[in-house]
């Protein structure tokens, strides 16, 4: 009897554990479909090709017209959606045009999402991919990060992501699968003026204490004037500032009271030349 016991035990352990290996797995790294990875369906392969189902998905974002600024944090959604179903996945991940990792994943809701990583190409991508039952919810799920935007424009970024709709059996059948992609432009940072003769390269950007940093090269003793304008051509601040000597100048001016979020027109203009740059104030 103490034999069989001792035999027994492992036995109904090892299955146990099997089964619950199962029933806890979360999201993989490695499977948006992307180049030299697979997609989702590999695994969940009941129903063939991806987005065969009567479900999607799609991402949203607050990225103006889906155009970074280098540096600037974003949010970003991933939405899963398939009526009838009660449990979504989630792989997403961002890509130079040389598929490397392209800025910076933050995970704002470690309940629902989480980063794992899968070296492709030599290369160890970063994805957010959900937790167990972060996308426990009936018809659709959300899943909502950050993105940090690289901090210089490398050109075009691809958002990769996929889902998965399933039926919550604890198993990867009958379960359909999504992928999507999404480019991401930079948008324009540098200086607009081709013809000034004594003030260049312009660069602005929001500092950590959430101010407007400004630097540029002067030939000459400068006292710039610095105009925020909407991108419909309105005025909406024009500040005046103290005398810089000439050089590389760098000064920092207060993001205007009750500004709302969006894209805005920095100009500085300076003994009758304006440089102008373009600037995300979230």
């Amino acid at each position: 009897m103490k034999k069989k016991i001792i035999v027994v035990v492992p036995i109904v352990a090892m299955i146990f554990a099997t089964a619950f290996g199962i029933l806890s797995d979360n999201g993989k790294a490695g499977y948006t479909g992307s180049s030299g990875e697979l997609k989702c369906n590999d695994c969940h392969n009941s129903y063939g090709n991806s987005n065969s189902g009567t479900g999607t998905i799609y991402v949203t974002s607050n990225i103006p017209n889906w155009r970074y600024v280098p540096g600037q944090t974003y949010i970003v959604n991933v939405i899963v959606k398939q009526i009838g179903k009660p449990l979504f996945g989630l792989g997403f991940e961002a890509l130079t045009s040389t598929n490397a990792n392209a800025g910076s994943l933050i995970i704002t809701n470690s309940t629902k999402t989480t980063i794992k990583t899968k070296t492709v190409s030599g290369v160890t991508r970063n994805n957010v991919v959900h937790q167990l039952n972060g996308g426990l919810h009936a018809d659709s799920a959300i899943f909502t990060f950050n993105w940090t935007a690289p901090t210089s424009n490398i050109g075009n970024i691809t958002f990769y992501f996929a889902g998965i709709a399933a039926n919550n059996n604890g198993n990867e059948d009958l379960d359909y699968a999504y992928n999507g992609s999404k480019v991401v432009s930079p948008a324009s940072t540098t200086g607009l003026s081709e013809n000034n003769k004594n003030i260049s390269n312009l660069k602005a950007y929001i500092n950590d204490e959430g101010r407007i940093t400004l630097e540029y090269s002067s030939f000459e003793h400068t006292s710039p004037k610095i105009n925020i304008i909407d991108l419909g051509g309105r005025l909406v601040s024009s500040e005046e500032t103290g005398q810089y000597v000439s050089g590389e100048v760098k000064m920092t001016v207060s993001v205007p009271v009750g500004l709302k979020s969006g894209m805005y027109l920095i100009r500085v203009i300076s003994n009758g030349e304006s440089l102008n740059s373009k600037l995300f104030i979230p």
